[in-house]
């Protein structure tokens, strides 16, 4: 899910004197699960430039729209983009109506339900020739793994492509129209624009509530998981915190590759290791490392197994962990129920 990182590149894509900026925050509904309100969030994700966009006193703007997990549950912004500021303002106004009070049309919400089930079955159910698609479906299982139950991430993690096309119009418009009455949108952005939309400015006093997406672990070590339908039977995976700074050893990053296109290189030591890919990532403010391990063609699941056991005490990685708030118990190595552990 996007971060700031994302608004960052979005701030940088244009002209600021062109472009008009909106943020919203909406308060989860008290009556749902947090599984049930990320999946209408989701999908008024999409809803929003998909049918929005085409209204009349929206389409002279160019659009663009951000939605945000991080800092906080429940973040959007939208964008409008064009040379006049008031005609700016008139098509954020309109996106303001539509949101508030504009009737929702079934054909755009099924068009938005759908986009949104083929990106989550693209992510949770990938071709596994595709190895980055491959090892995102592998480290989603992980994490079911890895947080407990009903925890808010476990619920963020368990939602996939059947969860969304579940969800019908009805239950969305429900949904959106209780948020309405509710008033659980607020907004902010530059006070000179609240001010034109004749929106309130929010009093900076006044706390709002914040959904916590802090989740309780099972204990760290070795957990079983069924990589193997995406052909990563190994996951090695370290929790890093919160912060998007923080740091990784330079040696370990540049041995493991993180957050690049080639494979780490491990060396001729762990021969039963056909590929490594490192990516150190922000899921739902949880930062984490991760190591996605195939297995070569001609090692045994047993060899696969061990060695990749004995890469958790490499110096290298050692190094990563030391660099987890946690310690050792921020380390989880996943691996097929048919393996044991060693003697």
């Amino acid at each position: 899910m996007p971060g700031f990182a994302t608004l960052a590149a979005q701030r940088g894509s244009s002209r600021e004197d062109d472009r008009s900026r909106l943020f919203f925050h909406l308060d989860a509904s008290p009556d749902i699960s947090l599984g049930e309100q990320y999946i209408y969030q989701e999908i008024l994700d999409r809803l929003l430039p998909d049918a929005a966009a085409s209204l009349p006193d929206v389409t002279p703007c160019q659009w663009g729209l951000l939605y945000l997990i991080s800092p906080q549950f429940g973040d959007f912004a939208v964008a409008m983009q064009h040379l006049n500021s008031a005609r700016r303002v008139a098509c954020l106004r309109g996106v303001i109506r539509y949101l508030l009070h504009g009737d929702i049309a079934e054909a755009d919400f099924i068009r938005a339900r759908a986009s949104k089930v083929s990106f989550a079955r693209e992510w949770s159910e990938p071709n596994p020739i595709y190895p980055k698609e491959a090892d995102k479906a592998a480290k989603r299982l992980a994490f079911l793994a890895i947080y407990r139950k009903n925890s808010p991430l476990h619920q963020l993690h368990s939602v996939d492509a059947d969860a969304i096309s579940d969800v019908s119009f009805d239950d969305f418009s429900r949904w959106l129209d209780g948020n309405r009455r509710a008033k659980r949108f607020t907004f902010f952005g530059d006070p000179r624009l609240l001010e034109a939309l004749d929106l309130p400015v929010p009093d900076p006093m006044i706390l709002r509530p914040v959904v916590s997406l802090q989740s309780s672990r099972v204990p760290a070590g070795l957990l079983s998981f069924d990589g193997e339908r995406f052909k990563i039977p190994g996951l090695i995976m370290v929790y890093l915190g919160h912060d998007e700074m923080t740091p990784i050893d330079k040696k370990a990053e540049e041995r493991f590759a993180c957050n690049r296109s080639e494979p780490s290189d491990l060396g001729d030591r762990y021969a039963a290791i056909a590929r490594a890919l490192c990516t150190a990532y922000d899921y739902f403010g949880d930062i984490w490392f991760s190591l996605a391990l195939r297995r070569s063609d001609d090692a045994s699941l047993q060899e696969f197994c061990k060695q990749v056991q004995e890469l958790t005490r490499d110096a290298d990685l050692a190094t990563v962990v030391h660099f987890s708030p946690e310690g050792s118990k921020g380390l989880y190595v996943l691996l097929p129920p048919a393996c044991k552990a060693p003697e």
